[in-house]
């Protein structure tokens, strides 16, 4: 009998990490080996670097975008849907894995159906506080419909809510043990004022970007700023010590937000259950408008809702109303409120609760 689980989803660091977090509660809860894992990812996406450093055999296939609105791309992207999901259907048909996790993005649904077709039970987990199209897709063949929040499950089909179990969302062991010291020395800061940590998402944020480079002088002033500008950023290179550029953090990302007195960010569901995981005040810049489903700003309206977080989402940003906003949270009783509430929204056995869902599946079956 195969041992092998199967693993899917991508698109960002956000579909991404949590599943890697899964993975190590079972390789440390129920013995399993990375060896028995397939993660089955996109082509073009970022996952699978992410997926080879972490040891895992990662399997490729060709993904289309789901659009609810008309694109002439959406013709060209509905053959690559097709093929993938032809894609899929060979590498589960040679590896038949025991049970398919899906963690999102458009990359899971061709996995997902190919799955069904070969009569291999899924779960699809969603971050988001409303679920994409992509997990209204998957829900269709899921088993279990896993949730980060219960608040999700009146945004599904009434005929799929009994299959919906609420884990929250998992984060990797390494935020719920960040070290300020050493987060400060990654950037090259002593504790002399407090930091702020700026950062747009794994792939960074046009807007985020030019809103702070405008008003790094008087931030620098008064603290010390960390900002992760992503790949592709195109404002200025830093000229001042006291604000520093990076393009990307990964392994000491916990440590970096550990000494933050405040982290300005998008309103992702990973990055906001790592900063609860961690407990770090949040000034959240969703991402909105016509290019966007909206789930980031439901996402920051539930954080806000639970007074965890701050939240500036008006059409236009004025970047220096994004100062103030700063300067009324950093070393204030408003930012050490929110820092505590942030951290009682954490879920800190998400991972392992993922995990005894995937493993009583599989007894079942």
């Amino acid at each position: 009998m195969s041992r092998k689980i199967c693993f899917t989803g991508g698109g960002t660091a956000g579909h991404v990490f949590p599943g890697i977090s899964v993975i190590e509660a079972l390789c440390s809860q129920y013995n399993y080996k990375k060896e028995d894992f397939i993660w089955i990812g996109s082509t073009s996406g970022m996952e699978k670097k992410l997926i080879d450093e972490a040891g895992i055999q990662f399997r490729g296939i060709l993904s289309g975008k789901l659009r609810r609105y008309f694109s002439w791309q959406n013709f060209v992207d509905i053959f690559k849907i097709i093929l993938g999901i032809v894609q899929a259907f060979c590498i589960l048909l040679k590896v038949h894995p025991e049970i398919i996790f899906s963690k999102g993005g458009y990359v899971s649904v061709p996995p997902v159906l190919a799955g069904k077709l070969l009569g291999i039970p899924v779960i699809t987990h969603e971050s988001d506080y409303t679920p994409g199209l992509a997990t209204k897709i998957n829900a269709n063949f899921s088993r279990k419909i896993l949730l980060s929040v219960e608040e999700t499950r009146k945004y599904l089909k009434p005929k799929f809510r009994d299959r919906c179990v609420v884990v929250g969302n998992p984060v990797r062991s390494q935020f719920y043990n960040g070290d300020p010291a050493k987060g400060l020395a990654f950037l090259g800061f002593d504790d002399k004022k407090p930091l702020v940590f700026v950062v747009g998402g794994s792939q960074g944020s046009g807007e985020i970007n030019q809103l702070i480079w405008e008003i790094r002088k008087p931030l620098a002033e008064k603290y010390y700023v960390a900002h992760q500008v992503g790949a592709h950023s195109t404002i200025g290179i830093s000229d001042m010590p006291d604000y520093v550029q990076v393009k990307f953090i990964k392994d000491e990302i916990a440590d970096v937000i550990a000494a933050a007195s405040l982290v300005v960010t998008r309103a992702g569901a990973g990055s906001l259950w790592e900063l609860s995981a961690v407990g770090r005040a949040a000034l959240l810049i969703p991402l909105r408008g016509s290019g966007t489903r909206g789930d980031q700003v439901r996402n920051a309206l539930y954080f806000k809702e639970q007074n965890a977080a701050a939240v500036l989402m008006d059409d236009t940003i004025k970047s220096q109303d994004l100062l103030a906003e700063i300067e009324s949270i950093v070393g204030t009783e408003r930012g050490r409120e929110l820092s505590v509430k942030m951290a009682q929204m954490a879920k800190k056995d998400s991972a392992s609760a993922i995990a005894y869902q995937i493993v009583t599946l599989i007894k079942k079956d």
